[in-house]
């Protein structure tokens, strides 16, 4: 089977369940948007903010060393064990936060929260190891089914819990209870245990990952806080209702780079793994891959961008209307952050952490200053000024130290796929700013035109196998 048929095969099994399960959160988001308030939501993003920078450290790389290594059981316990003590010192670093965050918000209802939060910690890091192990068995079958299961059991705790009134804890209780059933299943799949070990193996898994730790979560510290600084300025500034608001249009961004990136990802890094390994061509493949992402974004972009009041309408009644002024913003950064956001994982298949961080530190810095100065003026300027840095500044860095340095692409196929998006987006952003509907419909248009000459092989091959299959039944 080639790569492309495996891959897509592979993106197929795991879509079918990640489409399925987003498919039910996202429903769940219209029924509980009319159970909770949006200072409900805002209060949970309070807390989000404090606790998902000390994710960054949770898994700190360790995963993709399972995938990216050749070793067997005794380096996978290891590895495990590590996990589980660095899952460990983060719940006991943020339940120490409690009080501080409580504090600096100036709310006491934040401090039982923070400290029923800090328990993901510990229930993430038993399902690191094993996560990585079926994922380098490219057994997404078994992820997906996992996932399916816990994402229906925490939407159902979710909507009964608000039903009966319980306030943000319909929020917060659900995903430890998935978390545990995960813990479980994953147990049962990969038979990785909790073992003590002497500590000269903790040392050798140490040395071997250190590398991959260091580099992967200074980048991920950097990444969080350019994604989330404006969580926290937005909190702080505006109160939890303007950050409620905030943070539902910026679900939508993570929803698709989760449906997307996040989908290709799990697939991407083991699948280009097993085909460089038999002498493939690896940025062939990825630039393909790249491409039809970019033709799957693009509809849920004109939605975004076009359709933004009667989509807020429709899904979360007048109460939310606010969102709509974020959300074309929203679609604009989807057409290039989804691209650039898989990046990542080649350059830990190329094993390039440690360029991945120094690009990261300029552009984060960039990305956090231009958030900071949009929140002087209004929500809806923190995602303008945002849009416009990641645009030009980000995704340029990443063209020339990613793709030029360290995966080794040539100049013209760079620049026929990259120079196109950032003038169109960067153009977009500027019609959305000053309401120029009928240029922003032009620039989507020439848009489109731009992604079917880059992808007019696959469409072709695609449209030819569609219509053979007609044509046989």
């Amino acid at each position: 089977m080639s790569f492309r048929k495996k891959l897509f095969k592979n993106i197929l099994v795991l879509g079918g369940y990640s489409y399925f399960t987003q498919i039910l959160s996202f429903i769940s988001s219209i029924v509980l948007s009319r159970l909770l308030v949006p200072s409900e939501y805002g209060l949970i993003a309070l807390i989000a903010v404090f606790t998902g920078f000390i994710g960054q450290f949770s898994d700190a790389g360790l995963s993709y060393i399972i995938i990216r290594s050749d070793y067997r059981q005794l380096f996978h316990t290891s590895i495990h064990y590590l996990a589980v003590i660095i899952g460990v010192i983060l719940t006991i670093v943020v339940i120490a936060l409690a009080y501080p965050i409580s504090l600096f918000y100036d709310n006491p209802l934040l401090f039982w929260p923070t400290i029923v939060m800090s328990s993901s910690f510990i229930l993430r890091s038993l399902i690191t190891v094993p996560y990585g192990i079926l994922s380098k068995q490219l057994k997404f079958n078994n992820l997906g089914m996992i996932d399916v299961v816990c994402t229906i059991l925490e939407i159902i705790a979710m909507i009964a819990l608000a039903y009966f009134r319980f306030s943000y804890w319909s929020l917060i209780l659900p995903p430890v209870i998935g978390n545990i059933i995960r813990i479980v299943m994953y147990r049962r799949l990969t038979g990785i245990k909790l073992k003590l070990l002497k500590r000269k193996y903790l040392v050798v898994a140490f040395r071997k990952s250190k590398s991959i730790i260091g580099n992967l979560t200074g980048f991920n510290m950097l990444n969080y806080w350019a994604r989330n600084s404006d969580n926290l300025i937005i909190g702080k500034v505006y109160g939890a209702r303007d950050l409620g608001i905030y943070d539902r249009a910026y679900k939508l961004l993570n929803l698709f780079l989760g449906v997307i990136t996040n989908l290709f990802g799990k697939v991407l890094l083991p699948s280009l793994k097993d085909h460089g390994d038999k002498g493939g061509d690896v940025n062939k493949e990825y630039l393909n891959t790249l491409g039809v992402i970019s033709l799957l974004n693009y509809p849920v972009c004109v939605i975004l961008i076009f359709f933004a009041k009667p989509l807020v309408r429709i899904l979360w009644s007048e109460t939310w209307i606010e969102v709509a002024d974020l959300l074309p913003y929203i679609g604009i950064l989807i057409l290039t952050q989804t691209l650039n956001s898989t990046t990542g994982n080649i350059f830990i298949l190329y094993k390039k952490e440690n360029m991945l961080m120094k690009i990261g530190i300029p552009t984060n810095i960039m990305i956090i200053v231009a958030i900071a100065w949009g929140s002087l003026y209004s929500m809806v300027h923190v995602l303008r000024f945002y849009a416009l840095v990641f645009i030009i500044i980000d995704i340029p860095f990443v063209m020339y130290y990613g793709f030029k340095k360290s995966f080794g692409f040539d100049t013209p196929t760079i620049l026929r796929f990259w120079i196109p998006k950032l003038i169109l987006s960067t153009l977009l952003v500027v019609s959305v700013w000053i309401n120029l509907t009928w240029l922003s419909v032009i620039l989507m248009l020439v848009y489109l035109v731009h992604l079917i000459i880059l992808q007019k092989d696959d469409i072709v091959q695609t449209t030819g196998y569609l219509w053979k299959r007609v044509r046989n039944k």
